[in-house]
């Protein structure tokens, strides 16, 4: 963790010793320039998720959402990045192992071509209506105008990359390496947008990974329980050293894949997990965690509840734990309506499928 260390600390004052009067001293004069950043939590965009964490995620928090496979846990992470980006409250590196930039950037057209919040479910464009209306304008011209061109001449296209041009500066994506981009990677990619002139401008930072099994070793590991924790330790040290927010995927084990309810002790190395997180989210597709007593006699609540996901937070530093809301589902357009809630309904405690 050592070379970890060198890489992540913002400078070399980072380990010494300070007395509790040169803390205040340091604070006082910070908030007398008025500099606040520290202090002012950074909204998800989901209200009531944030209500939950204490206003939103804060500098030097590692944050950490799991789940099934398909449930969304990418279209949400998206979503944080955009909705962060868009309020001008921090710049976003969104580093993804899984997917190209090209298709990330395919998934926030699709995203932010819903007409509204408040409007229908299906006015969007799907990632095959993106495709469609590229392969479309080239078979009718000889010479294509170009992707963007082709994107606005649908009005929803029109419409998502009018709302990203506001923040599409702020929101950065990195096609991750699973043999080259280390933490240490992750940790210069964040520090060059903070530099004089970055992206970052001044802002905090937001650090997505998607995900985190994937980042590549900084040091020959036998078992992958021993790569997962020098990953984990290492993103922790990110978020402190740098003072950046660090959101992370988290894959589940096999036997986390079985269980009925993923849960927090279903997650890789989930006791080194519990003890460096400061927020742990799981998701659940919520017709798989609702008791069944809301189901076996109701057929209208078993076609609704397979529409939403259940965001669960097992773990926050910052306000209560336990806390289920529920999110409905527009993966179609690699979203969830932000206006989440807490779901009413009994939820299953977490046991094995049969």
């Amino acid at each position: 963790m050592e070379n970890i260390e060198r890489s992540i600390a913002p400078d070399g004052d980072a380990q010494q010793a300070q007395s509790f009067s040169s803390i205040m001293d340091r604070l006082d004069t910070q908030v007398r320039t008025g500099d606040l950043q520290e202090f002012m939590p950074i909204p998800t965009g989901f209200a009531e998720l944030d209500l939950a964490i204490g206003g939103g995620f804060r500098q030097g928090q590692l944050v950490l959402l799991s789940g099934p496979a398909g449930v969304g846990k990418t279209s949400l992470t998206m979503q944080f990045a955009r909705n962060i980006a868009a309020s001008s409250q921090a710049a976003c590196l969104f580093a993804c192992y899984e997917h190209e930039t090209d298709a990330l950037a395919q998934r926030l057209i699709s995203m932010e071509s819903v007409v509204a919040d408040s409007g229908t479910l299906t006015d969007g464009l799907r990632l095959r209506d993106i495709s469609d209306l590229v392969s479309a304008r080239t078979h009718d011209s000889k010479e294509h105008p170009g992707f963007a061109a082709a994107i606005s001449r649908d009005a929803r296209g029109a419409r998502a990359l009018e709302r990203i041009s506001q923040y599409g500066h702020r929101l950065l994506f990195m096609k991750g390496s699973p043999y080259s981009t280390t933490v240490q990677a992750l940790a210069g990619a964040v520090a060059r947008m903070r530099a004089p002139g970055g992206v970052a401008d001044g802002k905090p930072v937001v650090l997505f990974v998607d995900y985190l099994q994937k980042i590549a070793a900084a040091t020959p590991h036998t078992e992958e329980e021993a790569r997962n924790v020098e990953s984990l330790e290492g993103l922790k040290e990110l978020a402190l050293g740098q003072g950046i927010v660090v959101v992370a995927i988290v894959a589940a084990q096999l036997e986390g894949l079985k269980a009925q309810r993923m849960r927090l002790d279903n997650l890789l190395a989930s006791a080194e997990m519990a003890y460096e997180a400061d927020i742990i989210m799981v998701m659940n597709d919520k017709y798989d965690v609702v008791d069944r007593q809301h189901i076996d006699y109701n057929t209208y609540n078993a076609q609704t509840f397979h529409q939403y996901a259940v965001l669960s937070l097992e773990k926050n530093r910052m306000g209560s734990d336990l806390v289920d809301l529920e999110l409905r589902k527009q993966l179609q357009f690699c979203r969830f309506r932000p206006n989440a809630e807490r779901v009413k309904e009994k939820l299953i405690s977490g046991r094995k499928r049969e």
